[in-house]
């Protein structure tokens, strides 16, 4: 596992995060408050571009070589994730008034 994540680069770790966000904005527009809808569709993706990166280190890599690079392992994936997650969740939330 540990290698699987070292081995991604930082395209293949937005995709990854792009991928996943936008399936978890989709469940999480099955959730009832708006305001939990918008905390999950910024921390989610959030927190999946963090884990990514992080995780070889917390796996028992060097974490000299990841600290230099944090700002852009985790904040380039970071945004790929969080488009396509406001975007689901704006259109959930359109979705669901209308039919309201």
């Amino acid at each position: 596992m540990q290698a699987f994540f070292e081995s991604l680069s930082l395209t293949s770790a937005s995709v990854l995060v792009f991928v996943i966000s936008g399936v978890a904005a989709l469940l999480a527009g099955r959730v009832g408050s708006v305001v939990a809808r918008w905390f999950a569709a910024v921390l989610f993706p959030f927190a999946l571009a963090y884990s990514a990166y992080w995780l070889p280190v917390w796996l028992g890599a060097d974490a000299c070589e990841y600290l230099a690079w944090s700002l852009l392992g985790v904040g380039v994936p970071f945004v790929a994730g969080l488009v396509p997650s406001a975007v689901i969740t704006f259109f959930v939330m359109r979705h669901a008034q209308r039919r309201a």
